[in-house]
């Protein structure tokens, strides 16, 4: 069965990833996107679950091949159902926070490393869920769930769903 969202296009797969904030000294570390969805925009480091890894493995995994740090200690803030009609997909994202690492900062082939100011957040561009839930994953408290929906130009349709 197939699951239709005002697109022609059905989505029939879902796609289950972590990723992670990773904030201390007043600044966030982003990548800038080479690769669908939101290329060229601003998000936190993370990708797809391998068979067999828990959301915490994947985030670790991830987050090490694409900025070459070590995650220490990261807590789950949220996780996010959505739902991109112009690729047919629905993500499951479970989502991070982190204040400390390991290693050294390495460049990746999944886009430019950085380290933004949170005071200057809003002069890089960044998918409109993130800049939806971010405020909740610095917050703090309860783990939150989230359902968002993208249409086939990127925009985001719908805030689904908010426990909060």
């Amino acid at each position: 069965m197939s699951w239709q969202l005002n697109s022609t296009k059905p989505i029939e797969r879902i796609i289950t990833g972590s990723l992670c904030y990773l904030v201390r000294d007043g600044r966030v570390l982003l990548i800038q996107r080479r690769n669908p969805p939101h290329i060229g925009l601003w998000s936190p480091p993370g990708g797809k679950m391998n068979p067999g890894e828990t959301p915490q493995d994947c985030v670790r995994r991830e987050f090490r091949e694409e900025t070459g740090l070590t995650l220490r200690d990261p807590e789950l803030r949220a996780v996010t159902t959505v739902l991109h009609t112009g690729m047919a997909i629905h993500w499951l994202l479970f989502i991070y926070l982190a204040a400390d690492c390991s290693g050294g900062l390495l460049p990746s082939d999944e886009g430019d490393i950085r380290w933004i100011g949170l005071d200057d957040l809003d002069q890089y561009a960044r998918p409109a869920a993130d800049v939806a839930m971010f405020a909740h994953v610095l917050r703090g408290g309860a783990i939150r769930e989230m359902q968002f929906s993208y249409d086939a130009a990127e925009q985001l349709i719908d805030l689904i769903r908010d426990t909060e």
